[in-house]
């Protein structure tokens, strides 16, 4: 019998999150300096390193005030938050300077309320989480309205062109806000990362390991082993193929918008219809933000939101979607300059299109892996490996997309 993991205790809120911080913060949010909380209950989101760049708590803040009287009968109100603070554990929090919560601290304190209001007064809102207070000192915490108690609810990969076309919509016009401003004196190239530059020892976690893992199967699948030697010469300097996407001064770079950066099933909400499917979509986590080409987070969407399946069958019906809204935005909001033509987007996606090589190498991978063959006690332990490249469906698909890699000269 195999060892029993450790139990991973859950986080325990910071000893600062008290009844008094809060109602110092909600006497603002709220405009009612008479305000008390009466009470507060936290609950921590996930466990301890989960959330790579934040540890998140629901909060609910129990309190009285004179606004509130008035329509309450006297009985109190209750508020649900959100609140999130820097992690102390887990692998980016252990490797890194805490560079991705300052971003997100950024993003809520001066750049989203600019962006949300750009696209409301100009009838193209996007759903952005209400926040509630933002702060770097003396504890660096975002506090966010939670948005569970209004419906609103996580999914796993879309599964039909008509159910990504909110979430389509949403990102567009984020995009084409901070194209608007980025040509009106806001400088968003402070949103940059020298993660790739630099050779982050997570990069060896999140793709190293995993594209050496494919390289190494693909030597094995009948028929690709002219293959292998394109994959080694790119797996050899992935870190500089990444910084040059990442970057915003790439040379030959023809235009940049403002990424989500994390764009992924998991830091998306949904509101559905009564048949169960998609109405509205939203994204959360402002941590990953970075100012470079769209086609990052246009293969972020078309690889970890939408379904694989989906994505053979509507990826340019998608891509024109987004650009016809992020046009149509542009144009909502009155800027009158060089709009990107669907011939320029179409020259970024090539260009940049290594990432959709190793979203496909490193990621997709993990969606084919039967977890039924997996000991209890690997599960336990997160130790599954690569597995999914065993899988025959899955080397099946790769093989009808790797001469296009190579083709399309994506692996030079």
């Amino acid at each position: 019998m195999g060892e029993t993991a450790p139990e991973v205790k859950p986080a325990s809120p910071p000893e600062w999150l008290t009844s008094a911080y809060l109602e110092t913060i909600l006497r603002k949010f709220e405009g009612d300096k008479d305000l008390h909380v009466t009470g507060i209950e936290s609950t921590p989101v996930g466990k301890p390193g989960e959330y790579l760049a934040s540890q998140l708590f629901r909060v609910t803040v129990h309190y009285r005030g004179t606004k509130r009287n008035e329509t309450d009968g006297g009985e109190g109100s209750a508020k649900k938050l959100v609140i999130k603070i820097q992690p102390d554990k887990g692998v980016v929090a252990d490797t890194m300077d805490g560079t991705l919560f300052k971003t997100e601290l950024k993003m809520y304190g001066e750049f989203l309320p600019k962006m949300e209001r750009l696209l409301a007064d100009n009838e193209r809102p996007v759903p952005l989480p209400k926040c509630v207070h933002v702060s770097a000192t003396p504890q660096p915490v975002i506090i966010l309205e939670d948005l569970a108690p209004d419906g609103w609810k996580g999914h796993d990969l879309i599964e039909s062109f008509e159910e990504v076309k909110p979430i389509t919509i949403a990102i567009a016009r984020f995009h084409a806000a901070s194209f608007y401003l980025s040509k009106n004196k806001t400088d968003f190239e402070e949103f940059q990362t020298d993660l790739f530059k630099n050779k982050h020892p997570v990069l060896e976690w999140m793709f190293g390991n995993n594209l050496k893992a494919f390289i190494e199967s693909l030597r094995t699948w009948s028929g690709c082993e002219r293959f292998v030697e394109p994959f080694e010469r790119a797996y050899a300097d992935y870190c500089d193929r990444l910084h040059d996407i990442y970057c915003c001064k790439t040379p030959g770079r023809l235009y940049n918008v403002l990424n989500h950066g994390d764009f992924h099933a998991k830091n998306l909400l949904h509101q559905f219809n009564d048949e169960g499917g998609i109405a509205e979509s939203r994204f959360l986590d402002f941590q990953a933000c970075c100012w470079s080409t769209p086609a990052i987070d246009l293969y972020y969407m078309l690889n970890n939101i939408v379904h694989y399946k989906v994505k053979a069958a509507h990826k340019e019906e998608i891509i024109s979607f987004y650009h016809a809204e992020f046009t149509a935005a542009l144009k909502a909001i009155g800027y009158l300059g060089y709009i990107p033509t669907m011939l320029d987007l179409q020259i970024e996606l090539l260009r940049n299109g290594f990432l959709d090589i190793l979203h496909y190498t490193c990621f997709l991978q993990f969606r084919f892996i039967d977890f039924t063959k997996i000991p209890p006690e690997k599960l336990a332990t997160g130790q599954v490996g690569n597995l999914g490249l065993e899988s025959e469906e899955y080397q099946t698909l790769m093989k009808s997309l790797i001469p296009g890699y190579v083709y399309k000269g994506l692996l030079e």
